[in-house]
């Protein structure tokens, strides 16, 4: 942890940064709020250093978390010329909505009409990225909306088929005895809600000493979703894709961890082979690393994303 505390003021996420000093990355950040359909969300562009030959990447966010939790890797990748436009979703970071309450239908919503807001102020060819939930959203979203230019999936997942509640979701403490019962009571109390941490494992996302003290810095942020709602899990368990996996033409990239605890690279496997219609597809399995490969494999993960998306200029 630095020296200077950051723990008691506007600038929490400067905590997240472990090797780019955050008060250059502020800098470059331009803060704004647009208006969806439903809510008033909150915007990061990173533009200073845009080639504009180059799409504009539009980054989603994993749970709980929000946009500048990855400060550090969007400003690398922004250094490699593309404008980046990292969200925080309904309900997270500083955007509008109910804490931790969503559908998957929602954010893949809210996620389009950020693109139309993109693509008429500033590039048609849009890529989107994200990791973890989002990363699975990205997926959602392309099958539901064909003007991205590409997409790259941190980790993703089909939530409604059987291989995936099989594969995916480990569960563990209160949240196991629950588990089951979700659907059902998601109906009668909706917004009830439940700490991420019941069936998250923090510390066990991450590898090395640095990102476990990172991960207890993130359990302290006040502006964390710590708790999703009954419909935000049960979302989690029953969205189908907009159309089937195999249908989708869009260029797809799936990215994962070695290690990573949630999503196996069996499973990342199996998924990347029924993209038999995706266009340009690459999976990348980066070794040694975790589910938080974005921070702790930074470089490497820019590298490949960077590479492939070279190939599609």
């Amino acid at each position: 942890m630095k020296e200077e505390n950051y723990l008691l003021n506007n600038d929490y996420w400067f905590n997240y940064c472990l090797d780019i000093d955050p008060k250059i990355i502020k800098k470059v950040i331009k803060e704004i709020f647009i208006e969806t359909s439903k809510n008033r969300i909150h915007l990061d562009i990173y533009d200073e250093f845009t080639n504009k030959s180059k799409p504009t990447i539009l980054f989603v966010h994993g749970t709980a978390v929000y946009s500048r939790f990855y400060a550090e890797f969007l400003y690398s990748l922004h250094e490699q010329g593309y404008r980046i436009i990292g969200l925080d979703l309904p309900g997270h970071g500083l955007s509008d909505g109910r804490r931790g309450h969503f559908s998957i239908e929602e954010l893949v919503s809210t996620i389009s009409e950020v693109n139309s807001y993109i693509i008429e102020n500033y590039n048609e060819d849009v890529v989107l990225i994200g990791s973890s939930l989002g990363g699975i959203l990205t997926l959602y979203t392309i099958a539901f909306d064909e003007r991205f230019k590409a997409g790259v999936c941190v980790n993703t997942a089909l939530l409604n088929e059987k291989e995936y509640q099989k594969e995916h979701i480990k569960v563990r403490g209160i949240y196991k005895i629950l588990k089951p019962t979700v659907p059902f009571f998601s109906k009668l109390l909706p917004r009830l809600s439940i700490s991420v941490w019941a069936y998250l494992d923090a510390k066990n996302l991450v590898k090395n000493p640095e990102s476990i003290e990172l991960i207890d810095i993130l359990l302290q942020d006040k502006i964390l979703a710590q708790k999703y709602t009954l419909k935000s899990l049960a979302t989690q368990m029953k969205a189908a894709l907009n159309r089937p996996v195999e249908t989708i033409e869009t260029p797809i990239m799936l990215l994962n961890g070695s290690h990573d605890i949630i999503f196996s690279v069996d499973y990342m496997q199996r998924i990347y082979e029924r993209l038999k219609n995706s266009k340009n597809k690459r999976i990348e399995i980066i070794p040694n690393s975790s589910h938080m490969v974005l921070l702790e494999n930074r470089t490497e993960s820019i590298q490949k994303i960077v590479n492939w998306l070279s190939n599609l200029e």
